[in-house]
């Protein structure tokens, strides 16, 4: 958790600058998209081959080595001399990336008590958000301070402390005597519930970098709103405040009443702010349109590893962890490209409606399942 921390808070100093320093290479909306999409777009195909080097080497030296190799690639980055250089270099960060947070997965969901998966799963969800508190408002002063690249330098120093803590303190857990890896993708129960929790994973992570990372900053700092690059590093900071407010008590329904319980209100509620935040016209309507994202993000973020857990057997759990973790990288690749060109084609409110669609995509095949909470093993057990 304080690792994550650590990592997040370089991250939460880098979210609302690395747009406009992408701008500072004279880019358009859309090329701005695709710098936010290819550190996501690499760890999308690095996906499918970093659980066999976590299987061989351990938890433990992936985390460690992927914390290293995106603190090397940010650094490269605050000196890249062209625009497709700093893609390249974001880029490369992606691959490590998918080292890090696949060991970190691993190494939680096999450490979870089933019962307690939400719960568990919404602290760790927590330290994501409170490292991005703390970061965003010093994005924007770091940005006006020491320039546009130095939130680079120290989101690559944040994965270097990162790094140390990992080697220092993770163990490798044991795996299940049962678990497939090879061959487990088609094992998998490609019923309407397991491939319903692998759609709503995309679509959060489609409206994470579609919202959160693309349009939110540029839309805060264009005519229509009117902030500063801080300002916008606040509103990031009120949406994570909330979010952060709602993860425990997201996490604890979502283990009590359900997990359609929470996400059916949760996708309708982010799919209504997401489209009405392009009618925002106001510093004061910004900021209230954040904290009501962050409520919805929070409670639609939590229980999609749990339906997991309920719809997958024991001896398949690495290979869905691997596809759950595919399908939400491709959403977060294709949601900045899909913002990215709208807001540039169609203009901002057009693009806020848009991207709200996959949103209640999710919502009606959420709507069309039942209740997976109650397959559940009564049981605790390893993983997820």
């Amino acid at each position: 958790m304080l690792g994550t921390f650590v990592v997040m808070l370089g991250y939460g100093i880098l979210s609302p600058v690395l747009p406009n320093y992408a701008r500072s290479f004279g880019v358009g909306y859309d090329s701005i998209g695709l710098l936010i999409s290819s550190f996501a777009f690499a760890r999308l195909l690095s996906d499918p081959f970093v659980g066999r080097y976590i299987d061989r080497y351990g938890e433990r030296a992936m985390s460690t080595l992927g914390a290293v190799w995106v603190g090397v690639s940010s650094f490269a980055a605050a000196f890249a001399p062209t625009f497709p250089m700093l893609v390249l270099f974001r880029a490369l960060g992606g691959v490590g990336s998918a080292l890090f947070f696949a060991s970190l997965l691993s190494f939680l969901l096999r450490s979870i008590p089933s019962r307690q998966t939400g719960r568990v799963m919404s602290v760790y969800y927590a330290s994501f958000n409170i490292g991005f508190i703390a970061g965003g408002p010093l994005g924007g002063l770091m940005a006006k301070w020491f320039g546009l690249a130095s939130p680079l330098y120290i989101y690559a120093g944040a994965c270097f402390v990162a790094a140390v803590l990992f080697w220092r303190t993770i163990r490798n857990p044991e795996r299940h005597e049962s678990e497939v890896r090879r061959g487990g993708i088609r094992r998998l129960p490609w019923n309407r519930a397991f491939v319903t929790v692998l759609v709503v994973n995309g679509v959060y992570l489609w409206m994470i970098g579609a919202i959160f990372s693309t349009l939110v900053p540029l839309f805060g700092t264009s005519d229509l709103v009117g902030l500063t690059i801080g300002g916008v590093g606040i509103g990031l900071a009120i949406a994570t405040a909330t979010e952060l407010a709602v993860l425990y008590p997201a996490g604890h329904a979502t283990d009590r009443r359900g997990r359609r319980a929470v996400l059916i209100p949760a996708l309708a509620g982010l799919a209504l702010i997401t489209a009405a935040f392009g009618f925002v016209t106001s510093s004061i309507g910004f900021m209230v349109a954040m904290a009501v994202l962050g409520v919805a993000s929070g409670y639609a973020g939590v229980p999609p590893a749990p339906m997991l857990s309920d719809v997958t057997p024991e001896a398949l759990k690495g290979s869905a962890v691997a596809v759950f973790r595919f399908v939400g990288d491709l959403g977060f690749v294709i949601g900045p490209l899909v913002a990215g060109w709208v807001a540039q084609e169609y203009g901002f409110r057009a693009s806020f409606a848009i991207n709200a669609i996959p949103a209640v995509v999710a919502l009606g095949l959420v709507l069309s399942i039942r209740e997976t909470m109650h397959a559940r093993r009564p049981t605790e057990g390893t993983g997820l």
